[in-house]
């Protein structure tokens, strides 16, 4: 199991280098495809067969970036919510919100379904945290040369910064140029823009993407800190019926956990801010 740190720093120095092209795929994979991929990832869930989740997972990654097809916003939501269960099943929490916060931006009036977490799950706080998230300012995308960028399916001028999207690039006959996944705080794939101007100041610098998830972050864990203090005064609470104290010590447990993962993610992403902008 990796990291929630591991996990962000990975995912940096993967959108960091160059995305692989569409030219360098086998074949322009349909989305379809990769639809019908991510409802077997689903299904795995469900069954709790999870040798064929990550499975669907692998090979739903792989196809992404070999997409010969425009995706919708219901398309990037659904693949939010596969990475939502895969960090889920790491105990990724932080992961976890992020990948629902994901699906929210791309689909805000998603449901999380009982059958992918019943009541009480420890999963559904990871989604009712996702929820109340705040989100951070989104940041302006330089207009490419040619074509247009989607954000997560929709055609954007703007991203976010504190949560996973999906990028798109399309030339000026709606052919697909590039399609990646971009974690929280990530660099934007690279393609060419109007007015693209390179920073020539000297010295170390802050990214500011990175510190805003930092910030972020740290709001995120002392909240989520003081609403498992708040559930485990309420589990010893003598009043509490005897019927509610299951329900309460998962909450109480995994918002404890939500609250070390985001904390954790919080110092990794300051340090990443400090890293990336003197690089």
């Amino acid at each position: 199991m990796s990291s929630p740190t591991l996990r962000l720093f990975a995912g940096l120095a993967l959108t960091g280098a160059a995305s692989p092209a569409l030219a360098d795929c086998p074949e322009p994979v349909p989305v379809r495809e990769l639809s019908q991929t991510v409802s077997l990832g689903d299904a795995a869930y469900t069954a709790m067969d999870e040798e064929a989740f990550n499975a669907a997972q692998a090979d739903a990654a792989r196809m992404l970036p070999c997409l010969g097809e425009e995706m919708t916003s219901a398309n990037a939501a659904s693949y939010h919510r596969l990475q939502a269960l895969g960090a889920f099943l790491e105990r990724d929490h932080a992961g976890t919100v992020a990948s629902f916060r994901a699906v929210l931006g791309a689909a805000p009036g998603y449901v999380l379904p009982e059958d992918l977490a019943p009541p009480n799950h420890p999963m559904r706080v990871d989604f009712e945290v996702a929820q109340g998230a705040v989100s951070a300012p989104l940041q302006p995308l330089p207009r490419p040369r040619t074509g247009w960028v989607k954000v997560d399916g929709r055609s954007d001028a703007e991203a976010p910064v504190d949560r996973p999207w999906v990028f798109q690039h399309l030339d000026n006959d709606g052919q697909v140029v590039n399609t990646a996944l971009v974690p929280p705080g990530g660099a934007v794939p690279e393609y060419a823009s109007r007015g693209r101007v390179a920073s020539a100041a000297a010295g170390p610098r802050l990214s500011v993407p990175l510190a805003v998830t930092a910030g972020v972050a740290t709001v995120a864990s002392g909240a989520l800190f003081l609403a498992a203090r708040g559930s485990e005064a309420t589990f010893w609470d003598p009043t509490t019926p005897n019927a509610d104290l299951d329900g309460l010590r998962t909450r109480t447990n995994t918002l404890g956990w939500l609250s070390a993962g985001v904390g954790v993610v919080a110092v990794g992403a300051g340090a990443g801010a400090v890293i990336s902008g003197t690089w």
